[in-house]
């Protein structure tokens, strides 16, 4: 039987094994990032109680840098009970002396935290004040807000403007957002050179997805020329971080050996911690390599029980597979 690889798109006949390379850039959500800012003027101290009480002692002399911590470590519950209303106090403190940080974190708080009443024409407005003192993070918003018409006309210049600003200050949302716009020509001109450039800035990084995504890259040309052990390397880091489609990709790699050493071993190693975490792709390539016995012992009742729980789960691969085992005789409809 014939041992397939899957780019986009591959008619296969009889049982073959067919190993996705999944070969598409992923995707990333096109809500903002709802996490603490990539951006801060200086460390926040995570540590216990004697820190908390530190910083809340300059914070009560006007600091607004210790009042931004302060409302970081309230946000979070660092070193003292989690208290939005607390946090926002903090933050507006900081904010209203002018510190960008501040006006940042109060305009994700009242924009995006469902335990306070949002408000949202008062969170652009800090959102704003941020993005125009270089403000990263704010940048990226403001970006979005423009993408997506929410509180103004949509317009993708400035869209593109601000995802510019935000991406060329560092944040890495923002460079992982252009590196997919540019690659998809949706409402961007396509331009895989421009695509590359973010995608690598992101990954430098160390953000999984964008790890994953060069990887892609130089498997398809894509800004870049096609090289083998650079489309391992990248994956590698990826699904080091536990990414699960880089996983899946990493171990197509092994199973046929492109850029790195053949390993059916390693193959069956990334597949299942792929499978694990509820990649059906990986977990149809799982079932092919226990059909065929490898990098594990042959066991045609393991192969059939992933291929049919992933057919369930909507994988159309293994309905196709499980269709061929029908037809050839070898499964019961």
């Amino acid at each position: 039987m014939d041992i397939l690889i899957q780019s986009k798109l591959i008619v296969s006949s009889g049982l073959a094994l067919v190993l996705s390379s999944a070969l598409a850039i992923s995707g990333c959500s096109v809500e903002p990032a709802n996490e603490a800012s990539q951006y801060l003027s200086q460390p926040i101290n995570k540590s216990a109680n004697k820190d908390f009480e530190s910083i809340y002692a300059t914070a009560n002399q006007g600091d607004p840098q210790a009042q931004f911590q302060l409302g970081t470590m309230y946000e979070h519950g660092q070193g003292v009970d989690e208290d939005k209303s607390k946090a926002a106090k903090w933050y507006r403190k900081s904010a209203e002396q002018g510190l960008a940080d501040g006006q940042n974190a109060l305009g994700k708080l009242y924009y995006f935290n469902m335990e306070l009443e949002p408000v949202f024409n008062e969170s652009i407005t800090w959102f704003e004040k941020a993005a125009a003192q270089g403000q990263p993070e704010a940048q990226y918003h403001i970006g979005f807000f423009y993408e997506k018409g929410y509180d103004r006309p949509i317009d993708k210049e400035q869209a593109l403007k601000w995802y510019k600003k935000s991406a060329e200050n560092g944040f890495i949302t923002a460079q992982l957002e252009l590196g997919i716009d540019y690659s998809d020509d949706d409402w961007v001109e396509q331009d895989y050179n421009e695509a590359y450039k973010w995608t690598r800035k992101a990954a430098e990084q160390e953000d999984m997805q964008a790890q994953y995504n060069l990887g892609v890259m130089y498997a398809n040309g894509l800004g870049v020329k096609k090289q083998h052990a650079l489309v391992a390397m990248w994956y590698n880091k990826s699904a080091d971080q536990g990414y699960a489609a880089a996983q899946n990709n990493l171990a197509a790699l092994y199973y046929t050996g492109d850029g790195v050493v053949q390993s059916y071993d390693d193959a069956f190693r990334w597949y299942s911690k792929s499978a694990a975490q509820g990649d059906l792709e990986a977990q149809t390539n799982l079932g092919g390599l226990y059909y065929f016995g490898h990098g594990a012992t042959k066991d045609t009742d393991k192969a059939l029980e992933l291929y049919r729980d992933a057919a369930a789960k909507g994988n159309q691969r293994a309905k196709d597979i499980i269709e061929v085992l029908i037809q050839e005789g070898i499964i019961n409809r």
